[in-house]
């Protein structure tokens, strides 16, 4: 068998938490949600969430990165959730970009491309 792409795995202390955030934060539908493990839905990927109590707490893992249509709405939305700002929101050439902590230490960022660099 061929090697195949399954997921990305982070490991987190709070998996109802973690769930909460990418949903509503982003809008990612979740797949499979107990306890220990969920999945959610990222644009053909699937982001598992391990329960794990001695999860790290900061950045030790990928960065998870994601295109949005308004980047400043979004880091509301996230900060809403328990998310932090990490500096500030930069606009290179290609677009508005950031990078938010999760409650649980992940970095997730954040880009709202311009119109000419979506095409």
């Amino acid at each position: 068998m061929a090697t195949q792409f399954r997921h990305i795995m982070l490991m987190v202390k709070d998996v109802a938490g973690a769930v909460k955030f990418y949903k509503e934060g982003l809008g990612l539908p979740v797949k499979v949600e107990t306890p220990g493990w969920a999945e959610i839905e990222a644009d053909g990927a699937t982001i598992a969430f391990h329960g794990a109590n001695e999860a790290p707490e900061t950045g030790s893992s990928p960065i998870l990165s994601f295109t949005v249509d308004d980047v400043h709405q979004a880091i509301a939305d996230l900060e809403a959730l328990g998310g932090n700002l990490e500096g500030r929101v930069r606009e290179p050439s290609f677009g508005k970009v950031a990078a938010v902590r999760s409650p649980q230490g992940h970095l997730v960022s954040l880009l709202e491309p311009t119109p000419k660099a979506a095409e």
